[in-house]
């Protein structure tokens, strides 16, 4: 059911959200972020307080790729204060009816997303990402845009995939890890690693 919508997050990432809401039926009741602007809160607004008031019936982060344990803390704020965190799909997004997308996660337009992919919590699918089929992104993934996953690829949780990144069948990308902007993936990615280049390299851990 849509309705009234909180952004966590006012910066870049946060407006991109608020426009896919609108494209979902959603009204953006506005934006709780430290930075100021139109429409924005203010972050010692008390998220829990607006939902008890009635002054929104669902929230959503809207944290970028700069701040991924942000955004997972945000998300956890939000499932102990028990508001609806909504999945937002936009219209000409391709998910196929045999897939599953989680609680809070947001896929953009031009997304495709194949046979029976899962897509974790409070994930991110930008414009232009191909999930092929029987593909798992785990929760608080990000995964930015013109990005390939071919078929059975596992994206454990809090894991950054670049631009145009493309991983090859059945690798599995541990939690945390980095794959760099343009990088072909060719092997699994351990835990917290960074990989970058054709074939992608190890270049060091997430800081």
């Amino acid at each position: 059911m849509a309705g009234r919508l909180l952004i966590l997050g006012a910066g870049g990432h946060g407006r991109a959200v608020a426009d896919l809401a609108a494209e979902c039926g959603w009204t953006v009741a506005g934006f709780t972020d430290r930075s100021k602007g139109p429409g924005v809160l203010g972050v010692d607004k008390d998220v829990a307080a607006l939902a008890r008031a009635g002054k929104i019936d669902g929230a959503i982060v809207g944290v970028g790729n700069t701040a991924l344990t942000q955004r997972a803390t945000l998300f956890a704020l939000l499932k102990s204060a028990g508001i609806e965190a909504p999945s937002l799909v936009h219209p000409r997004a391709v998910v196929s009816r045999s897939s599953a997308i989680g609680e809070g996660s947001v896929v953009f337009p031009g997304g495709v997303l194949g046979a029976h992919v899962v897509v974790g919590d409070n994930a991110v699918i930008y414009s232009g990402v191909v999930i092929e089929h029987e593909c798992r992104i785990g929760d608080h993934a990000y995964i930015s845009p013109g990005a390939v996953l071919s078929g059975t690829v596992i994206v454990e949780a809090g894991v950054f995939i670049g631009a145009g990144a493309v991983l090859l069948p059945g690798i599995t990308v541990g939690a945390g890890a980095t794959v760099a902007a343009g990088a072909v993936v060719t092997h699994d990615v351990t835990p917290g690693a960074t990989v970058m280049g054709v074939p992608a390299k190890p270049a060091g851990a997430r800081t």
